[in-house]
């Protein structure tokens, strides 16, 4: 039988072990504690970048910034098929 302090001792490395274990975030192993401040730069960044941001909230914001998104992948796709149709008509 495991005496009562070597059973102590296994409970402190694992209380240890899942400090550790929370204490990492999953971004390069930074600290939890300091994901809220990035979260907040990030969301007020992407406030400034997407038009009308500024006035959603983080939820709204996130689906209006993947909605700008594919807006954004349209207009290129479009501007490549004008782009290559110029390139490729007559000269007059």
């Amino acid at each position: 039988m495991n005496s009562p302090r070597r059973d102590h001792r296994w409970q402190q490395e694992a209380a240890r072990g899942r400090r550790n274990q929370t204490a990492k975030s999953c971004c390069g192993g930074r600290r939890v504690k300091e994901a809220p401040a990035r979260v907040s730069r990030r969301v007020k960044e992407l406030q400034r970048l997407v038009p009308g941001g500024r006035d959603l909230t983080a939820a709204q914001l996130l689906l209006r910034t993947a909605d700008y998104i594919r807006r954004l992948r349209l207009q290129v796709q479009v501007l490549r098929i004008l782009s290559d149709n110029l390139g490729t008509a007559p000269a007059a």
